[in-house]
């Protein structure tokens, strides 16, 4: 047996025996010459010394996978009085939920809904209008983002939070709105995390914030925009800077390295028509951020979501596709770099340090 231990390839996780000490014993043992009391007392006392590391070893590492399992990650809610008190204040505020499926194809394709009820097993909401939903969706994943707290009063309050649960029921419709029910997640995640992080930025961080139509008499202001203007001959007047082709005038209620929400005021039906921004169309934003030397972004973005409130205020939601660097050295041709979901490194770098200049500037830490 001395032999077997003296062989046996230690676990990394399990004390180990000093070899030469056990195979110079199994020697003692094998070897033809006396065996005394006294050696296997000291025999024994190692195997029962090893046989007590072993145990306690394994009895620490079932107590740490329990204390593991037992303290949720920060910013983790997972008991239920927690969780109703998150939802009933989300209702309290009359937060929109930002919906979509849980699959990864369409993770992108949110819609945002309106909090109409909550009830210890389900939360009731309202889809915005030209959205049917079927039997079929009853059982999908779908993942929730929605945020408390919002105008400049609670602006060192707002907390975003993410869910991930699933459609209990599709309700008959109320007012001819159609609505779901989802129910209580088991758990609430803060997202106050580089990989959900959305910010609602100071009005002088962003000078510009244009969504222009997708044709190529905007993309050539946009490239004008971007790149350094040439050279122009001494003594020549410079250039005026070129202007840009604004679909309208927006307000970023957020914004993140995977797109923004925007909200435009309409007051009439022509400049509704001018807008003419449903989900699903193509365009191009034009973005300026401040940070010591101001960065310009000409981005590729789809609506992903269209929500008109009362009072002629329209929001949209947008993802940002693809990133134009500029022209090509070789074709003269618009080079793009393609996001794939992912969103941009360098604005999602932004908003990180942004949010936390703010909060540090306020006297308040992020919760997360």
């Amino acid at each position: 047996m001395l032999h077997l231990l003296a062989a046996q390839a230690p676990s990394l996780d399990e004390p180990t025996l000093d070899r030469h000490f056990v195979q110079k014993i199994g020697e003692s043992f094998g070897g033809g010459g006396a065996v005394t009391p006294a050696l296997i007392f000291i025999a024994l006392t190692v195997v029962a010394l090893c046989v007590l590391l072993v145990v306690m070893a394994r009895l620490r590492r079932r107590l740490r996978a329990g204390k593991e399992e037992q303290e949720p990650p920060i910013g983790w809610l997972m008991d239920r009085p927690s969780i109703m008190e998150v939802m009933e204040n989300a209702l309290l505020h009359r937060s929109k939920i930002e919906l979509s499926f849980h699959q990864r194809d369409e993770r992108r394709r949110s819609v945002a809904c309106a909090l109409l009820e909550v009830s210890p097993e389900s939360m009731l909401l309202e889809l915005p209008a030209g959205i049917q939903p079927g039997p079929s969706w009853v059982g999908r994943h779908v993942d929730g983002f929605f945020q408390i707290g919002k105008g400049p009063a609670t602006q060192s309050r707002k907390i975003f939070y993410h869910f991930t649960s699933e459609i209990a029921a599709v309700p008959r419709a109320r007012k001819q709105a159609a609505v779901l029910a989802v129910a209580i997640p088991d758990k609430i995640v803060l997202s106050q995390k580089r990989a959900f992080l959305r910010m609602a930025p100071p009005s002088s961080a962003i000078p510009t914030f244009e969504i222009l139509p997708q044709d190529d008499a905007a993309l050539t202001r946009c490239l004008a925009w971007l790149l350094p203007p040439a050279p122009t001959e001494e003594g020549a007047e410079p250039a005026p800077p070129p202007s840009l082709p604004s679909l309208g005038k927006f307000t970023i209620k957020d914004i993140s390295g995977g797109g923004a929400r925007v909200e435009a005021r309409v007051t009439d039906k022509e400049a509704l028509q001018r807008l003419n921004l449903v989900a699903g169309t193509a365009c191009y934003v034009a973005l300026e951020l401040l940070s010591g030397q101001p960065r310009r972004y000409v981005l590729a973005a789809m609506v992903r979501r269209v929500f008109r409130d009362v009072g002629g205020v329209q929001e949209l939601g947008l993802e940002f596709t693809s990133r134009l660097r500029g022209l090509n050295q070789d074709t003269g041709l618009p080079s793009w770099k393609a996001l794939k979901g992912r969103g941009e490194e360098s604005i999602e770098t932004w908003v990180v340090q942004k949010y936390l200049e703010v909060y540090r500037e306020k006297g308040v830490e992020p919760t997360a």
